[in-house]
């Protein structure tokens, strides 16, 4: 289980701009803890994974960019963001926003604030 405290969860999703926030296993996609105002947030999360899914399978074709920090997607009425967990590698971090004015650098960042100096590589 990760050491992601319960308030550092609440934290990332009271950001400014973030309106959702969810720790998730990445194997199976099980949120262990969602907190922010968005509706639904754990079903978002939950299918979020597939995209992170997509890259663990084809990260040899990513490596020119160098190691992953965010993957983000922008959609009609929001963004969503993915990374690792610092505290373990076997989670992920889904964040939700409607607003692309989100300072992400800073919330990757907090996010991280416990990291450990290198991620792990992904894996097939």
């Amino acid at each position: 289980m990760s050491s992601l405290a319960v308030g550092d969860i609440h934290a990332l999703a009271a950001f400014d701009g973030i309106q959702g926030c969810s720790l998730v296993v990445s194997e199976s996609g099980l949120v262990i803890q969602a907190a922010g105002e968005f509706p639904d947030v754990e079903y978002l999360s939950e299918a979020a994974v597939e995209f992170w899914r997509v890259y663990t399978r084809q990260h040899e074709y990513f490596e020119a960019l160098g190691k992953l920090n965010l993957i983000m997607m922008a959609f009609q009425k929001g963004w969503l963001a993915v990374t690792w967990c610092a505290s373990d590698p076997t989670l992920l971090l889904v964040a939700v926003a409607r607003s692309q004015s989100v300072d992400w650098p800073g919330w990757l960042r907090r996010a991280r604030m416990s990291a450990p100096p290198e991620r792990p590589e992904a894996t097939n």
